[in-house]
């Protein structure tokens, strides 16, 4: 008889309803807790309009119920209140035979809820991958990326999976968190002999027609920021710097951009700029060779 019957066999008629109640409570438990899941992710859809906080809420939501119902199985099998010494043991087991890298990904994982290092939709850079957070798991980041061969702040289409540990070896760049703007830049070079105070003039014309709209707003999150952390008080108005060069004079422009919306102003910026210079006949200088001579050529053919 296989040891699986004989061990049937043996038990009681209370230890058999036990067993029979236990594994109807673990097929129950997780049913119920994606009922519940289900059940509020409609209601977290229909209460809060704003994208990002929805999907936190969800992803929150989602794992409270996995790891209420991970302990729950586990209280219907062990009893604690019988069993507390088999509770323990399980647990040490588990974190005996559980690889460094999960339980350095879980910590990573507890470090990002409790730090607020990011969030969902915000957009980061970990480990040479830039994008904005799609689903930040327990042991897993997913990210949506940017840049790669698009060589700008735009979609691949590729999906990225991060593990939560790498948070612990390498730096986190948050381009939204706390303010949610960039500072940018647009240098374009002038000749000498082009009007470039007025090259100047439109640069900063432009730059204020751009970001008029958001000045406000980025002024205000960034006094929050200076008064949280230990910041110089910076100003987001454009401003143009100057460079002399041998060749030209590289006039920069440096604005604030919604950290999201870079190629999309740096576009429209560039393109109105050349239009406003062809008007006002002031050319992009580039470099040029001007060739003045020949030498004479040595040892030519003798005619005749």
């Amino acid at each position: 008889m296989p040891p699986f019957i004989e061990l049937i066999d043996s038990l009681s008629p209370a230890d058999s309803i036990i067993i029979i109640y236990s594994i109807i409570l673990s097929l129950a438990i997780p049913l119920g807790a994606w009922i519940i899941y289900e059940v509020l992710k409609r209601i977290i859809k229909r209460r809060i309009k704003d994208v990002t906080q929805r999907h936190s809420l969800r992803a929150l939501t989602r794992n409270f119920l996995f790891v209420t119902a991970i302990v729950m199985i586990m209280l219907v099998w062990l009893r604690p209140q019988q069993n507390l010494s088999i509770i323990i043991g399980l647990a040490v087991a588990g974190i005996s035979f559980a690889s460094q890298s999960t339980i350095s990904s879980f910590s990573g994982y507890l470090l990002i809820i409790s730090s607020n290092i990011y969030g969902m939709g915000d957009r980061v850079s970990i480990d040479n991958v830039t994008g904005d957070v799609m689903d930040i798991g327990f042991l897993r980041t997913t990210i949506m990326e940017v840049g790669q061969w698009v060589k700008a702040d735009q979609y691949t289409g590729r999906i990225v999976t991060i593990s939560n540990k790498a948070l612990f070896d390498h730096p986190v760049f948050n381009f939204t968190r706390h303010w949610g703007y960039l500072w940018d830049e647009i240098m374009i070079p002038v000749s000498y002999n082009d009007d470039w105070q007025r090259a100047a003039d439109i640069m900063l014309e432009h730059g204020n027609k751009y970001t008029a709209e958001l000045q406000e707003d980025a002024e205000a999150k960034l006094e929050k920021l200076v008064d949280r952390f230990p910041l110089k008080q910076t100003k987001v108005e454009p401003a143009i710097y100057f460079v002399m060069t041998d060749n030209w004079i590289e006039i920069t422009l440096r604005f604030v951009v919604d950290a999201q919306e870079r190629r999309m102003v740096k576009a429209n910026l560039y393109r109105e700029l050349l239009h406003q210079f062809d008007e006002d006949k002031i050319s992009v200088a580039s470099a040029t060779v001007d060739i003045v001579g020949f030498p004479a050529l040595q040892g030519a053919p003798n005619k005749g």
